[in-house]
């Protein structure tokens, strides 16, 4: 089963409130996920002592949603291994009732600790089924994605801004 274009436009949204929430705070997100139950959407959020611990809250509760939601997306702040060095980004995986494949965007990001300015670097890489995929065959994909972004109240009309140098 491909993954629906409802669950893309939820993963959107969730992407541009994660980066929204991070934006102008130098602490790091608090795993969140938003699920869709019959076109009604319930923000989820998983505090922990540590954000491992959080994150894993958060993983094993996504899973034991099962098929009592149509779509989900979890996102979380962490760290990424670019070319020997750590990059910050915000991972979010999307579910989809009845279906085992999984994706996950990893959007790179310059935090608003680092020099009191938020910006996100370029658009997210998706990972299919934990495979980095060529960005021009999910072109249709970061399109779907960039719509839910549009959805969101606050960080659409900021969105491009942060792309910026």
């Amino acid at each position: 089963m491909a993954i629906s274009e409802t669950a893309l436009l939820l993963a959107g949204f969730v992407l541009a409130h994660a980066a929204w929430s991070v934006s102008d705070d130098p602490e790091l997100l608090v795993p969140l996920a938003i699920v869709e139950r019959s076109g009604q959407r319930e923000l989820m959020r998983f505090e922990a002592d540590t954000q491992s611990e959080a994150v894993a809250h958060g993983k094993d509760k996504m899973a034991a949603l099962g098929n009592d939601v149509d779509d989900w997306a979890f996102a979380r702040e962490g760290l990424a291994n670019e070319n020997g060095e750590k990059v910050d980004v915000i991972s979010l995986d999307i579910g989809v009732k009845g279906s085992t494949q999984r994706i996950t965007l990893i959007q790179r990001f310059e935090p608003y600790a680092k020099r009191h300015h938020f910006r996100l670097l370029g658009e997210p890489g998706v990972l299919i089924d934990g495979r980095l995929q060529d960005p021009t065959k999910v072109k249709d994909i970061l399109a779907t994605v960039r719509r839910g972004v549009a959805q969101h109240s606050k960080a659409a009309a900021l969105w491009d801004g942060w792309h910026k140098p």
